[in-house]
């Protein structure tokens, strides 16, 4: 009897080892299948994955805290023309904006590797914009220069206060599939603030005054700007297009009213 106790453990091992692969695989089948599943999303009867569109507004979310903040030569640069193709996208503007989320605001030269800078340059334009590094002219509050034989960018970034400067605001309006192609609708407006309301303009030229909001909490809500002026709101197109990596890039910035 006890020479059979070690093949009866062995035994009941591998019946748990056998229901114990059974059971992992029924959970990929049923569990891992449907998380992959529920990732998708279908807008205008295309499916799409939902981690692509969290990087589409990862894009959206880096063109505005650099161009849409009032700082430096390229402040509003993506709303200066009728049509913008990425082609044609000033290739300094196309680094600053990969540089600018990375800067750290301080009065000491900090650095930043010109790989690092080249990824998300390419995370942004894909391969229709060549990566050329070079130093960026800005003001004196961010300073970039382009140290070649190091391969890094040096940069001086000042700090700044935490009060309102005039700014750029835009809320999404609508997303469209088709194709290759996803297109996300803006609402795009200028601001600027004074103690508890904020004065609407169409853009940063102020030639056209469209009211005033109050402040909630210090903010603006984008929500009801547009609901108050939309019609009378600037409109554009931010196109996205599917690159050989299977991730959208930007790829047209055209302006429709």
């Amino acid at each position: 009897m006890n020479n059979k106790t070690p093949l009866i453990i062995v035994i009941i091992l591998l019946i748990l080892v056998i229901f114990g692969l059974g059971g992992y695989i029924a959970y990929e089948k049923l569990f891992i299948k449907s998380e992959a599943e529920e990732c998708k999303t279908v807008i205008d009867d295309v499916s799409i994955d939902i981690n692509k569109l969290y990087k589409i507004e990862d894009t959206l979310n880096n063109l505005d805290k650099s161009f849409n903040v009032n700082e430096g030569k390229f402040f509003g640069y993506i709303y200066n023309f009728k049509e913008l193709n990425i082609k044609d996208f000033d290739k300094t503007a196309a680094i600053y904006t990969s540089i600018y989320s990375e800067l750290i605001r301080s009065n000491e030269e900090n650095s930043i590797s010109s790989e690092r800078v080249k990824n998300k340059y390419e995370k942004i334009f894909g391969k229709e914009l060549n990566y050329i590094p070079s130093s960026i002219n800005l003001d004196d509050k961010i300073v970039i220069t382009y140290d070649d034989s190091n391969k890094i960018y040096k940069y001086k970034a000042a700090t700044i206060n935490n009060d309102h400067k005039d700014e750029y605001l835009v809320g999404n309006t609508k997303t469209k599939l088709s194709d290759d192609l996803v297109t996300i609708t803006r609402k795009v407006f200028y601001v600027m603030y004074n103690d508890s309301f904020a004065t609407i303009y169409t853009d940063a030229s102020k030639g056209t005054r469209l009211g005033e909001v109050k402040l909630k909490t210090g903010e603006v809500n984008e929500s009801e700007v547009i609901a108050k002026y939309g019609s009378k709101l600037n409109t554009y197109n931010f196109t996205f297009k599917l690159g050989t990596d299977d991730e959208y890039k930007l790829y047209r910035i055209e302006r429709t009213k």
